[in-house]
């Protein structure tokens, strides 16, 4: 039996490897990887709460090097994880909550500054996907949203939240055996282009009703507990 250690690094190996696989498709030099790994690294412990002396630590580095980092995690480069992703983690936060105060959530978010905090209730207010209520709590509407966008940087927030919830997903099926509330499963499967595009139509109309329906459930009972369902479609080959 793998120890402990072995398991985790395994884990972390099979996780890598379809960020390796973009990389050699698109090229990218093995230098620019680790930059990528290191700024990666930095955006998540500093997300954790942990101090720049304390990544510096941990990194076997120097402040001064945390300090680059945290400059180039400011730059347009990271809109995604910055601007579109701090809408999104107001979001999730105020819907992890029956309802929220402004004080709940810089609380909750402390890595989140008072005017972004701010700027992300005004955005999502605007595009619905909360509302205020009369006691002054932030909520999420009743009503079931579906949000897209053409916007690459809107785009790549969605991945990264999809990602998300497919890491967690390994992480409490494959480590914590969790059988009851996480599930890993990949189907392969032949079908024609015509009509796997009407099953696709009739799934997801189905799955927006009964997840709608769950949350009233839930709602209507108390249960704040929350989920993220991740489905992926592909065709089997890689495209040329």
């Amino acid at each position: 039996m793998a120890s402990a250690r072995e398991a985790q690094l395994r884990l972390l190996y099979s996780l890598l490897k379809p960020a390796m696989r973009a990389a050699a498709r698109f090229h990218i030099p093995l230098r620019t990887l680790i930059d990528l790994a290191r700024l990666a690294y930095f955006e998540h412990l500093q997300r954790e709460g942990l101090s720049h002396a304390d990544i510096a630590l941990r990194f076997g580095q120097t402040d001064r090097n945390m300090r680059s980092l945290a400059k180039k995690l400011k730059s347009n480069f990271f809109v995604a994880e910055h601007e579109v992703g701090l809408v999104r983690e107001v979001e999730n936060a105020i819907a992890s909550h029956v309802a929220a105060t402004r004080a709940d959530l810089l609380a909750e978010l402390p890595h989140i500054e008072p005017s972004e905090l701010d700027g992300a209730l005004a955005s999502l207010r605007r595009e619905g996907r909360i509302e205020l209520a009369e006691a002054g709590q932030w909520q999420v509407p009743a009503r079931y949203h579906v949000l897209s966008s053409e916007l690459f940087h809107h785009r790549i927030d969605a991945l990264n939240h999809s990602l998300d919830g497919m890491y967690r997903a390994v992480l409490q099926r494959l480590i914590f055996d969790d059988r009851e509330r996480a599930m890993v499963k990949a189907i392969t499967f032949s079908a024609k282009p015509d009509a796997l595009q009407a099953y696709m139509t009739r799934f997801e109309g189905a799955l927006r009703r009964d997840i709608a329906a769950l949350e009233e459930e839930a709602a209507f009972e108390g249960h704040d507990e929350r989920f993220t369902l991740g489905i992926t479609l592909a065709n089997a080959r890689d495209p040329a």
